[in-house]
Formats: C-alpha cells, sequence, structure tokens
C-alpha cells in the first residue's frame, strides 16, 4: 500500500522533472512540475491548484482553494487517484455508507465519470430522445387507426347501395384496433409496449454510459497526442454497426454505437471502435512513459513507424457497407436478378451490389437438418450437377428441403477511396461458416477507374435449404446480410481524397434522384369498325408542326373505339412501379385550331413546380441552419482545431447546398433530376417532352396522408393549355387485356355535340381533344394517378386515291398509335431534408456539447431522424425487389404466384398477428447496438496493475487508528 504522510503543514505536490522540489512526486500525463499544495492549519486540511493543473475531489473539478473531509477522492492528473485519511476532521457528505460498495479505485472512476454525465448536455439529449420516443408511440397508433378507417372507406366506396344496407358498419368500426387509452388495451399489446420502452431505457441508458467512456477516452488520447506532438486528433463520432443495417436486428433500442474518428494532418482520417482505442491508449501510456523516464525527445521526427499506436499507417480494411437480399423470392418460380443498394454506417447508400437468387429445384422430402452447400464457386473442382428451373411447383411443406443458387456478380458505384481490394462476406441461413468473396481479377486486363467503375466477383454457390417455421419466417421478414469491405489506400494525398469526396457527393445528388423516379408511358390508338364489321387502328400520319406524334385521321360517321396502354419503361430510374389497372378513361377538350398557331401537346409543369417548391423550401430550412452553425463558430474567439475542422466542413456542405440549389432551378441535361432535359430520341409517334406527375408521398414508408382516388388523385390537377372549364366524358370500358395494363373504350363522338367531330376537318385547321386515363397503382402505394395524353385528329369523308398511292409506294409501315412518356416522381430526397451531411452531424451528436440548435433540436435528436433513413431503404428495396419479381414474372408469362406453405401452425399464426399488431411502431428506427469489429483481444496491461500507473490497493480495513493525516493512492 503507498500512503503519503502529510508531516508539514504545506506539502507540495507536482512531477519529478526537478528532484527534490515536490514532496509527493507523480509521473504520467496531466501532472505539472509544480500542481497543488496541501495545507494543513488547525486540523483542516485545504487542497490549492495551480492554474491549469487537473484537479478533482469527489468527481468534481477544483480550481480553487478547497476544504477536503476525512475520506474524500482526489485525482490528480489523469490517474492518480488518492483518498485522504484525516480523522480529526468531520467526515465528507459524500463518504460512502455502510451498505455502499468501498471507496476505492474503480469507485471513484465512476464517481467522476457520474459527475460528468450530471453536468454534461447528454443528459437533456436522452431526456429529449425518451420524449420524442414517446410522442412518435403515440403518434405511430394514431396513424394505424387512421390507416384502418381510409381502408374501410374504400371498401365503402366500392360496395353497391344493397351490399353496404347487408353490412353492420358499426361492428366493423367497433373493431378497429383502439388506440391504447386507460386500461382497455389488449393485455398481449401492454405486455409488447413495456418491454419495448423498457428495452428503449436500458438502450439509452447504454448510450450514456458509451458515450462517456469514449469521451474520456478521447481526451486523454488527445492529451497524449498533445503532449508528444503527434499532430493527430481524436474525436466521438457515431456510426450504425452491421447488424444494425438489416432487417434481422431487434427492435426498440438505438441504432447506432459511438466509434473514435482519428484525424492527422495531411491525411485521411480513420474510424476506430472503442475498444481499439482502449487498447491503443495503453500503448500510448506506455510510449509516453519510455520517453519521459529516458530523457527521449516527445515528437519523433523519424519516419513513422509501421506500430504507432496513434494512427494506422498499414493499409487496413474497412467496412464499406452492407447489401440485404430478401429471400421471398425463393417461394417464387423465378430468377431475382438485382442491383441492391449497399447501405454505408451513416444510413446512406454508397453503391450497388448486383446478385442473382433463384431456387434450382422442387420442394422434396428429406432427413437433412438446416442448410447445407451443394456446389462450389464457378471455377472451382466439384461443380458437375446442373438444375433445370421449373415452371410450376407445388407450394414448399413443412419438413420438406429445397436447393437455392446464390450468384454475386459485381459491385459498382462504390467510394473511390475504399474501392480498393474489395471482397464481400456472408453467412447463408443456418450455415455458421463465413463465406468470404474475393474479387476476380484478370491480370490481363488493365483496370481504369471511374464513375462506372465496377468490381467483378462471378462467385456462384448452390444450398440445400430445410423449410421449417423459422425459416419461413426469415425469408418473409428477414434478408441475407451481404457485408461489402474494401482496403483505404493512403496513398493519396488528403487533398486527392477529399477532391474524390466531393465528386461522390455529387454523383450521389443523381443517384439519389434515380431511386425516386421511374418513367411510364401512355400510348393511344383509335379503331374503327371497317367493312368486314372488325374494329382496327387507323393511321397515325405524323407531322413536323404537329407535337402530339402525328395526327388521327378518322373517317366521318364511323364507330369507334380507343385502346390506351400503359407501361412503365425499363431502367428509367428504382422506383418500385406496378400499373395495376385502367380504372377509367375520359376524353373531352375539343380545341380546334389553326395550323398557323402553334401546336398543342401533353406537357404540363404545374407538377414540376410543385416539387420545386418543397424541394427548394427543404434547403432553404437546410441554409438557415448551416448560416447559423457557421455564425456560432465564427464568433468563437479562441477557436479550437476541431472548430477549424467544423468551420470547413460546413464551409463545402453549403457550397454543396448551392450547387443543389441550382440544379432545383436549372438541372444539367441527362442529369436525372426531375425537369431536365433529357438526351432521348423518342420513338415514332412519341411525343418529345416529358412531363412530370409528383406523387408527394412519405419519404420513409412510401404512405399516403390522404387516399389519393377520384379528386383526389395525383395528376388531377395537372391541366394542359386550354383545359381549363372544358367538357369531359367518361367512356365506357369495354374490354381489358390480361398480359398488359390496357383497356379498350367505347366511343360515339355525338355525345360531344360538337361540329369539328362531325364534320370534316377543314384544310388550315387542326382539331385537338385530351384524353384522360385514370391509371390504379399498387406499388410504391395503393393509390390513382390521372394520366393526360392529348390527340391531333383529321376527319375526312374517303381517303383521295393519290394518298392511298402515295402510302402504299413509300414502303413506310402505317403508325396506328402516339404516346407521352410521364415521369413519376414518388418524394424529394430525404438527404435533401437533413440539416446536415450524417458524418459531421454524427460528430456534433456524440460530442454532447452545445446540444440544442437553433430551432430547439439536439444534435442527436436531428440525426437520429436522419438515421432512421436506414429503414427507410430497407423498406424501398423490399418494395423494389417484390417489383422486380413481378417483373420478371410478367415477362416470363407467369401468373404472379407465390408457393405458399400448405401447413399453418398456430404459432406462426400467432407470430402473424403480433407482428401486425406491432408494424406500426414509430420506434423501428431505434436498433440494438452491437460491436461491428472482430472480439477483443484480451491484455493483460488493462487489467493489471502497472509500475507507470503507479496504482497501488486501498486498504479498507481501517488499521489506521492514529491522527496522523495521510493520502492513501487508490487502485484500478
Amino acid at each position: 500500500l503507498l500512503v503519503y504522510y502529510l508531516e508539514k503543514s504545506k506539502t507540495l505536490v507536482g512531477g519529478c522533472e526537478a528532484p527534490g522540489l515536490a514532496d509527493i512526486q507523480l509521473s504520467g500525463l496531466g501532472i505539472m512540475s509544480k500542481h497543488c499544495i496541501i495545507e494543513i492549519s488547525n486540523n483542516d486540511v485545504y487542497l490549492t491548484p495551480f492554474d491549469q493543473a487537473r484537479t478533482f475531489v469527489n468527481g468534481n473539478v477544483v480550481t480553487s482553494s478547497v476544504l477536503l473531509s476525512h475520506g474524500d477522492r482526489i485525482l490528480w492528473g489523469n490517474n492518480h487517484f488518492f483518498r485522504i485519511h484525516c480523522p480529526m476532521t468531520r467526515s465528507s457528505s459524500a463518504c460512502t455508507t455502510p451498505d455502499q460498495p468501498p471507496a476505492d479505485y474503480n469507485f471513484a472512476q465512476q464517481e467522476l465519470m457520474m459527475t460528468e454525465l450530471k453536468n454534461d448536455p447528454i443528459q437533456e439529449t436522452m431526456a429529449q430522445l425518451e420524449k420524442q420516443h414517446q410522442e412518435d408511440k403515440e403518434g405511430a397508433l394514431a396513424r394505424q387507426r387512421s390507416m384502418y378507417e381510409r381502408q374501410l372507406q374504400i371498401l365503402k366506396s366500392q360496395l353497391t347501395p344493397q351490399q353496404r344496407q347487408q353490412l353492420n358498419w358499426e361492428l366493423l368500426d367497433n373493431r378497429l384496433p383502439p388506440i391504447v387509452e386507460g386500461g382497455n388495451a389488449d393485455p398481449r399489446y401492454k405486455q409488447w409496449a413495456e418491454q419495448r420502452d423498457e428495452l428503449f431505457r436500458q438502450s439509452l441508458a447504454k448510450l450514456k454510459e458509451e458515450l462517456m467512456k469514449a469521451n474520456c477516452l478521447a481526451r486523454e488520447a488527445n492529451h497524449l497526442a498533445e503532449e508528444m506532438n503527434k499532430e493527430t486528433a481524436f474525436h466521438v463520432t457515431l456510426q450504425i454497426p452491421a447488424s444494425n443495417l438489416t432487417p434481422n436486428r431487434k427492435r426498440g433500442s438505438f441504432v447506432s454505437e459511438p466509434a473514435i474518428k482519428v484525424t492527422q494532418i495531411g491525411r485521411p482520417y480513420q474510424v476506430w471502435c472503442v475498444d481499439k482505442l482502449e487498447n491503443r491508449i495503453v500503448d500510448m501510456r506506455d510510449m509516453y512513459i519510455d520517453r519521459k523516464e529516458k530523457s527521449l525527445p516527445m515528437r519523433d521526427e523519424t519516419t513513422p513507424s509501421p506500430h504507432d499506436p496513434f494512427y494506422e499507417t498499414q493499409e487496413t480494411h474497412n467496412l464499406i457497407g452492407v447489401a440485404n437480399v430478401f429471400m421471398e423470392s425463393l417461394f417464387y418460380d423465378v430468377k431475382l436478378h438485382y442491383a441492391i443498394p449497399i447501405i454505408s454506417q451513416q444510413g446512406e447508400v454508397a453503391g450497388r451490389l448486383l446478385v442473382e437468387l433463384q431456387r434450382i429445384t422442387d420442394f422434396v422430402f428429406d432427413n437433412s437438418e438446416g442448410s447445407s452447400e451443394t456446389s462450389s464457386s464457378e471455377g472451382s473442382a466439384g461443380l458437375t450437377q446442373t438444375f433445370e428451373i421449373l415452371d410450376e411447383i407445388d407450394g414448399p411443406s413443412l419438413g420438406s428441403s429445397m436447393t437455392c443458387r446464390l450468384k454475386i456478380i459485381e459491385a459498382t458505384g462504390l467510394p473511390s477511396s475504399l474501392a480498393n481490394f474489395v471482397f464481400c462476406q456472408y453467412t447463408f441461413w443456418s450455415n455458421n461458416d463465413l463465406v468470404v468473396v474475393p474479387p476476380d481479377i484478370n491480370p490481363d486486363q488493365p483496370q481504369v477507374k471511374g464513375p462506372n467503375y465496377a468490381i467483378k466477383f462471378n462467385h456462384q454457390k448452390d444450398y440445400t435449404i430445410r423449410i421449417s417455421e423459422e425459416f419461413m419466417e426469415h425469408a418473409s421478414e428477414g434478408s441475407l446480410a451481404i457485408e461489402v469491405w474494401g482496403h483505404r489506400v493512403h496513398g493519396k494525398d488528403r487533398q486527392t481524397w477529399e477532391m474524390d469526396n466531393l465528386t461522390a457527393k455529387s454523383r450521389s445528388l443523381m443517384d439519389r434522384w434515380s431511386e425516386l423516379v421511374r418513367k411510364i408511358e401512355v400510348w393511344v390508338q383509335i379503331q374503327e369498325l371497317n367493312d368486314q364489321g372488325e374494329y382496327v387502328p387507323v393511321e397515325l400520319a405524323p407531322k413536323n408542326d404537329v407535337p402530339t406524334g402525328g395526327v388521327f385521321q378518322l373517317r366521318q360517321g364511323q364507330s369507334r373505339r380507343i385502346r390506351v396502354t400503359v407501361k412503365p419503361v425499363q431502367r428509367s430510374g428504382t422506383l418500385p412501379l406496378i400499373c395495376e389497372s385502367i380504372s377509367a378513361i375520359v376524353l373531352g377538350c375539343i380545341t380546334p385550331r389553326s395550323k398557323l398557331q402553334k401546336g398543342l401537346d401533353s406537357y404540363q409543369d404545374e407538377d414540376l413546380n410543385r416539387l420545386r417548391e418543397k424541394w427548394s423550401d427543404a434547403l432553404m430550412k437546410r441554409r438557415e441552419y448551416l448560416d447559423d452553425q457557421l455564425q456560432k463558430i465564427i464568433n468563437k474567439k479562441n477557436k479550437t482545431e476541431h472548430d477549424k475542422e467544423r468551420e470547413a466542413s460546413l464551409l463545402d456542405q453549403w457550397v454543396c447546398l448551392t450547387e443543389e440549389r441550382n440544379a432545383v432551378l436549372v438541372p444539367a441535361p441527362a442529369s436525372g433530376i426531375p425537369g431536365a432535359p433529357d438526351e432521348w430520341i423518342p420513338s415514332p409517334g412519341m411525343e418529345a417532352h416529358i412531363p412530370v406527375i409528383f406523387l408527394d408521398l412519405n419519404a420513409d414508408d412510401m404512405s399516403t396522408s390522404v387516399i389519393l382516388e377520384g379528386p383526389q388523385a395525383s395528376g388531377a390537377n395537372s391541366i394542359l393549355m386550354k383545359e381549363h372549364g372544358t367538357k369531359f366524358y367518361t367512356l365506357p370500358i369495354v374490354r381489358f387485356f390480361d398480359d398488359e395494363v390496357s383497356a379498350i373504350a367505347s366511343w360515339d363522338s355525338s355525345i360531344h355535340d360538337s361540329a369539328h367531330l362531325n364534320r370534316m376537318t377543314l384544310s388550315n385547321e387542326r382539331v385537338y381533344l385530351i384524353l384522360k386515363t385514370v391509371v390504379r397503382l399498387s406499388h410504391p402505394a395503393s393509390m390513382e394517378i390521372v394520366l393526360r395524353k392529348r390527340m391531333c385528329i383529321n376527319v375526312y369523308k374517303k381517303q383521295s386515291l393519290t394518298t392511298t398511292l402515295k402510302r402504299k409506294l413509300s414502303g413506310r409501315d402505317m403508325l396506328s398509335e402516339c404516346g407521352v412518356c410521364y415521369e413519376l416522381v414518388s418524394n424529394i430526397p430525404k438527404a435533401s431534408e437533413d440539416p446536415e451531411d450524417r458524418e459531421s452531424l454524427a460528430l456534433m451528436a456524440a460530442s454532447c456539447t452545445d446540444s440544442n440548435t437553433f430551432d430547439g433540436e439536439s444534435y442527436m435528436l436531428k440525426y437520429t431522424k436522419g438515421v432512421a433513413a436506414v429503414e427507410s431503404i430497407l423498406t424501398l428495396d423490399r418494395l423494389r425487389q417484390e417489383v422486380a419479381i413481378k417483373e420478371a414474372l410478367s415477362a416470363a408469362g407467369k401468373t404472379p404466384r407465390k408457393a405458399s406453405s400448405s401447413v399453418a401452425s398456430a404459432p406462426a399464426m400467432l407470430r402473424s398477428m403480433d407482428r401486425a399488431s406491432k408494424s406500426e411502431s414509430s420506434d423501428d428506427d431505434l436498433r440494438v447496438s452491437s460491436s461491428l469489429h472482430s472480439p477483443l483481444t484480451y491484455n493483460p496491461r488493462l487489467h493489471a496493475p502497472t509500475s507507470a500507473d503507479k496504482r497501488l490497493s486501498l486498504n479498507t480495513n481501517g488499521f489506521y487508528g492514529n491522527d496522523t493525516a495521510f493520502l492513501a493512492m487508490l487502485m484500478e
């Protein structure tokens, strides 16, 4: 036991640089040559620290003289804890009681952390998170009831008056899930809600502890780096562990975990886990003490050592992100071929991974368990068995097995700083073996990296899976998580690395919009009754002065029909779009126009202006936020290095914001931004301009706030020129088509009572009509959209012989339909609504300083809302994969029939009911944190006292019974 007796009236505590100067000599980080004076006066003990001497008493910082009491805990520097023994004075109010643990080293350290925690802004931040959690939970219940009420209204509108009278609507209304009030809720729901709340509280408590630990470690590492002139800074940030980037995670707790951002002048930053920094700090202390004892210069001017504990000089692996393959496609008779988004640890898309997943054998009964690998990668020995893709198969039964094939083809759009030595790894279902997928590199082919650079894998494996309840649930709700890793190259200087980062950010604007848009074509064909009594398409004559795609040649007095076909355009965006049917065909707005006047088409900018206005409002809010943050830093008198880095980051974001605002008003050609001039050559009969339909859906789950049907349908108010105030008539639909979204309506032109349709068209005249097609969508949301197509017609009595001969001699195929291409936009990018860059926001959220912004929200709350994008990305990608499956089925001429289990067990049904009741929970954006990195290697230096730290045992038996005051050093 190391004991210092306080025999003098004044005792000087300081460093050991000048031997004999200090009465109590200490060494280590934070110890000054003259640290403090302990003075005894009339049996009272006073402690007076010198300026800038790090001193704490009972966890509280001390800057002036303070009276000590018996049992007080004292911290000098960073690691030297003492307990004062002075029986003649009164005992400290902070002294431990008999029921409390003894005041040893761990108690003193925990006391210091808890005191810092009480005085830290993180307390207010956590209170805001708890309040927001409660508000979101209550709002989710209200939204769930509102959703059921909307569904009931839709059902009511589809019923006939007789069916409405037969149903007891009061009974249906009473069966709506109640909003939890008082004690009327279902006991199962109460239990589930209490468990979720308890899990959330535990996760917040754990987050507090982890953030405090990380901040303490970062503070000590920064002190050591400053003492040794390492030009390295350590900052606490937040990142999402790989386990929380998949739907296979637990629900209810916080999604992120603390991490350490390491920056060194002239080099790219690194991100360490907290455990790694804890190990490195031991090496930093040893290096510091070794140089102190040997009187070596603190700054090493030689070449940096590969074992430098302050910075990784060797190339290391970094997690680029996680790609999720939803395995529900195994229950369909189709192959999933899809480019999956790679979700980074900041909740952003960091590239795409092209994979294929398909079932290659029927469901058969066997005695095997789990899943097993049946073939190896392409090119390896043993791949001799081939399988035929079956068209018609029976549904899976519990206990049967199937064989599926997984292919990982290539990765594209990866960050250039990490796109080196890229590899993938995954674990397939119940196979515990980790499968590592190396890249397929051809040494004879040079690798030229660019924006469209792709990393080939060409990996293929077959797995046999036994069908069980657990697998059925996993395939329906979970995913196959494929981690993508890469090397960070340190050969680039910081400026080149930052330029690559800015280029990636500018390219990400196109990528963000490509996920929210999809083009859809509307083709119109007019049919007339011929001499054989059949309806045949009329001719569409192309005219340069007619922008509708051509002029329909109609014979006077003929019976007519109109066929409308709607189809999404392939490779025009990744918005999950499925057109279910055509609900109505409406025709009207007969507009005569002289040939000398400018022709009319189907273009309107009503929705585009609405989209740009909403986008501009979001960017304006972001600009106000950035201006406020920049003003705070500018007004600071003494800026730290961290403040300077943040100022530079905010300026970069301000520049990117300006570029994005310019893109709102004047988008570059072929940039993929809605309203941008498209460099395309329209097919014959297609209009040249592409109008926009803005759906304005919820960015999180593609839901609608109101029923978008009838007068509320998207595009209903997107009127064309000359349309306002004109009459329209709904045409009776006489036929639907099964193989495509198409319908034929009967058109009696006499209902319009227009002379322009009954008489022959004058030679100097054009007659325009507007056709409105109401299309029902099943994806991205159940809703209706109104697509307008303006047509130009020419009514003639009998075609002249000259015109007939001209057409036959020209040898051209007769056009029979005209069309227009629409660009559907679901919403503005969620990233445009974020107040600042996710990475810098994570740093501010974890630093726990200046917790509130100008709008009253803490950085942590803003960050939490931002990382909720992970849930949005997963939800939308599940929709996209469902659409990809249905499109593949339609292309193969198969009905989208899902193979379902023939055995329904009661537990599975109960789980399904529970999931239905939980589906609208608002705290799905909060997840359980788990370590991303490999398990921490045991380091005995972390657990055993060292001579350098001089931490000795504290005797708590109280055998010092004399009246002499002394200090006892506390042990770790």
